[in-house]
């Protein structure tokens, strides 16, 4: 009988399994391994594992800084400098603005990803016998039976998933794939499960090349399938992952793998594959317009222009520990009472440079209450006038967004500069930056425009991964591709008017290390030289 060993320090809890301690060293530790048969019995497996991944996108995690993906998306983001602590008076969030990735932040990290890689392999099982049949069923055209076509909806989100967990574990766990020390088939990166690694008690540390082919051909992999049964079956809410959602991640990985010289599939290279796939998603959804851009509050799952994201009801709020609770001036939590999460005044400063650019209207006047705050980006529109803690909301239901369409010209765009095609990259550019023209600033936006070629242009690009997506998780991998050294505002806790960077000697503060959690009750990695001891 096979039994699925789950990875080391993780808790499996879309499926309540624990365990702990010493029991990681014994073949079958008490609560911590699942045998087959027991799996296939569970009630509706497949749709559970399912269930259980998308819970713990949104999950509080034990903290109020531990609250799912939109907590580690500010994780990034404040480690960047994009986004800024003034004050802190709770400590939530505190060591980031610092500039440390904490035990605290990488054990979780690594858990959160390695809970997704876990449930999406045990997933799989359900579909083991299966899976050649859903494949074969695209390519022949024929009708699949009933249960083929729900097994097959739900193997391609699975795929999706554990693709876009592992390109997400590289972002931070990994070298920027510019300054790996030895080649990509050398470096040193990851343990890699899948639902073939059954009878393991840990797996060795792949290459950063095997990781992303796990990576590309997941992803891959689940585009056609969604593709396909995704026309079948009808999506339940905007946490199932789409092929369209897919592809996105896909060229959002690959655009972080970069190297134009690397080919990765079919002859082309990561840059080629990013662009292709951000292209293919480009045109079906609304940018969010300029009329929208001060009214949505980004609270609202229902958006034309949001792709991936949660609906947050009385059921699932996190409440206090929650991106609203943390972020928005006008919900009843942490930024209201003080702990305010601001734009960095430089960057906000080089919004007002620009003299067009309607983003500046995201953000509180530095001499407005909560001087900086996303006032105007991220609230609750029900209480977005005010400010008193005894006004603000305190349902917290505002919905997470995950991914919206505006990624995908931003995608495009960086990747057909990196491959050298100016004109396309500036057309995706300015798709996106005609909905962010201030009335009456034609004249400021079009010589802006003028100037987009060779650095400018790849200076402009930065500048809108930035601003377009500030606060939603981009800011660290902007800061590892593009700028690589960043001079901070003067509203930080300690950092101000210093230099982030991801090229000097203190960058490893902006990576995480693989936790010994891991190092130590993992066999497989008893002996092996991890990428920080190199440091």
């Amino acid at each position: 009988m096979k039994k699925i060993q789950y990875l080391f320090a993780t808790i499996v809890l879309g499926l309540g399994l624990t365990s702990c301690g010493d029991s990681f060293l014994t073949q079958y530790p008490e609560g911590g391994v699942l045998l087959e048969d027991q799996f296939a019995k569970l009630p509706d497996n497949l749709k559970g594992s399912i269930l259980g991944i998308y819970s713990k996108l949104y999950e509080y995690g034990g903290a109020h800084d531990a609250f799912g993906l939109r907590s580690i998306d500010m994780y990034g983001d404040i480690q960047s400098g994009d986004m800024a602590m003034a004050s802190s008076s709770y400590g939530w969030f505190e060591m980031y603005e610092r500039g440390y990735f904490y035990s605290h932040a990488q054990g979780y990290l690594w858990s959160f990803y390695y809970d997704i890689i876990n449930l999406a392999n045990l997933g799989t099982l359900a579909v083991e016998q299966n899976s050649a049949e859903i494949l074969n069923t695209i390519t022949s055209g024929e009708d699949p039976l009933e249960t083929i076509k729900l097994q097959g909806y739900y193997y391609g989100q699975l795929l999706a998933i554990r693709g876009w967990a592992y390109a997400s574990l590289l972002n931070y766990y990994c070298d920027p794939m510019d300054a790996l020390d030895e080649p990509m088939d050398v470096e040193k990166a990851l343990p890699v499960y899948t639902e073939l690694d059954l009878d393991t008690l840990g797996a060795p540390l792949s290459t950063v090349s095997e990781v992303y082919e796990r990576v590309y051909e997941d992803l891959s992999t689940a585009i056609d399938v969604l593709d396909y049964y995704g026309a079948l079956n009808q999506r339940s809410s905007k946490l199932e992952v789409t092929a369209d959602v897919a592809r996105i991640m896909l060229a959002y990985a690959m655009l972080n793998h970069g190297h134009s010289e690397i080919t990765i599939a079919g002859g082309k290279n990561a840059y080629q594959i990013a662009q292709e796939q951000a292209e293919a998603v480009i045109g079906k959804y609304p940018i969010l317009s300029k009329e929208e851009l001060l009214t949505t509050g980004f609270s609202d799952v229902n958006a034309k222009n949001w792709l991936w994201g949660q609906d947050v009801t009385v059921e699932t709020t996190t409440a206090l520990a929650s991106f609203f609770g943390q972020v928005d001036i006008h919900s009843y939590s942490y930024a209201a009472a003080g702990d305010t999460k601001a734009i960095d005044s430089k960057l906000y400063d080089e919004i007002v440079a620009t003299g067009w650019d309607a983003r500046v209207g995201w953000f509180n006047k530095p001499g407005d209450t909560a001087p900086y705050a996303p006032g105007r980006k991220f609230y609750n529109p029900t209480t977005k006038d005010e400010t008193k803690l005894d006004k603000v909301d305190r349902n917290w239901l505002c919905d997470n967004v995950f991914m919206r369409v505006e990624v995908a010209y931003l995608i495009a765009a960086e990747a057909a500069y990196q491959n050298g095609d100016e004109a396309a990259a500036k057309s995706h550019l300015q798709a996106l930056c005609d909905e962010r023209v201030l009335d009456g600033k034609d004249a400021e936006y079009n010589a802006w425009l003028g100037t987009l070629s060779g650095d400018a242009l790849k200076k402009a690009i930065a500048y809108n991964w930035r601003v377009e997506m500030w606060g939603e998780g981009y800011g660290l991998q902007t800061l590892r591709r593009l700028t690589k050294t960043v001079t901070l505002g003067t509203n930080h806790l300690d950092r101000g008017e210093q230099n982030v960077s991801v090229e000097g000697a203190e960058y490893i503060r902006y990576q995480c290390e693989i936790p010994t959690t891991e190092t130590r009750y993992n066999p497989a990695l008893a002996t092996t030289v991890l990428t920080q001891d190199k440091k």
